[in-house]
């Protein structure tokens, strides 16, 4: 799999399959030392000089200052000499030359991830108030993380209703900052997993940037896709439809939270992958060529109908 370096645009090749890992995110000054190390090495001040557009900096306060700026970013080193550079690419330690060689889908692990927010745009202000994660390996749920979030803002009246949590019951609960770093942790090497990825992704990805800066990255498989693929027969794929097809129960009250609707997702995940090997889906690259084949909507074509204004007459109608 390959990754880009937020630093330097460049690519690598990952020596795992793809699981989620959270990297510095770059920041205006952070291009600015990428674009100025471009050209070739420099020393602190003229890096900071340059960066910074200060002068006469002592070379202490120089170099406490270009260590704090790149310090957290592995693509910047320092030469014998003490100047910043770029490093250089890394050469891949695997890369899967036969389809033999890619590690089996049964030898992956996956954290299924559910939340439930204030509302769906995190860029408006929208802030998680409850986080599970189950992590799932060799076909069984491992263990299950799963807390609430205070979201250091109002909960909608009607998001109340759909998942009964009050502001009284996120009050006194720590923010997403205060749990990010288990969060992180939970995802750490995992393939990210949702029903309706995109959402949660969004949500839990923005959080953690917006709380230490950290970009998330890595393979995520949406369970809603999946179910098109492999349940055409059903009408909806919604999280209900996919666990009554599958057999999968919701506890009472857990639908609508994220502890019961992350271990259904999962449930149901285990069904969905088993189901994927009759389609020949025994590898990751497998799974996404079967996920990509046919799933493009062909849209009908429509019927010209005839215009409803009047219409100049070709042929004699009164014979």
């Amino acid at each position: 799999m390959r990754r880009i370096d937020p630093v330097s645009g460049m690519q690598f090749e990952l020596d795992m399959p793809g699981g989620v890992q959270a990297r510095t995110g770059s920041t205006l000054l952070v291009d600015r030392a990428a674009a100025y190390l471009a050209n070739g090495p420099a020393s602190s001040q003229a890096l900071v000089a340059n960066v910074c557009q200060l002068s006469a900096l002592p070379p202490v306060v120089a170099e406490h200052m270009a260590s704090t700026l790149l310090g957290d970013y592995p693509r910047f080193v320092r030469t014998p000499d003490g100047a910043w550079r770029i490093s250089e690419p890394v050469a891949p330690t695997w890369r899967a030359q036969e389809p033999n060689d890619e590690p089996l889908l049964t030898s992956l692990s996956f954290a299924v991830v559910d939340v439930e927010a204030t509302g769906g745009q995190p860029f408006r202000g929208d802030r998680i108030t409850e986080i599970a994660i189950v992590i799932v390996r060799d076909g069984q749920i491992e263990r299950t993380y799963e807390t609430l979030v205070n979201p250091q803002r109002s909960i909608p009246p009607f998001v109340s209703r759909l998942t009964n949590i009050t502001w009284e019951m996120v009050s006194g609960k720590p923010t997403f900052a205060g749990v990010c770093a288990e969060v992180v942790r939970e995802l750490d090497g995992h393939i990210f997993v949702a029903h309706n990825a995109g959402f949660d992704w969004r949500m839990v990805s923005g959080e953690v940037q917006r709380t230490s800066g950290r970009v998330l990255a890595g393979r995520r498989l949406c369970t809603v896709r999946l179910a098109r693929r492999l349940l055409p027969q059903l009408r909806s794929r919604s999280l209900d439809s996919v666990t009554n097809w599958y057999g999968v129960e919701i506890p009472e009250g857990g639908r609508h939270r994220a502890g019961g609707d992350a271990i259904a997702t999962a449930k149901c995940l285990v069904r969905m992958l088993h189901d994927a090997r009759g389609h020949g889906c025994e590898r990751w690259s497998e799974l996404e060529r079967f996920l990509t084949t046919g799933s493009a909507i062909k849209k009908k074509k429509r019927r010209r109908r005839p215009l409803a204004m009047p219409q100049p007459v070709s042929r004699d109608t009164t014979a």
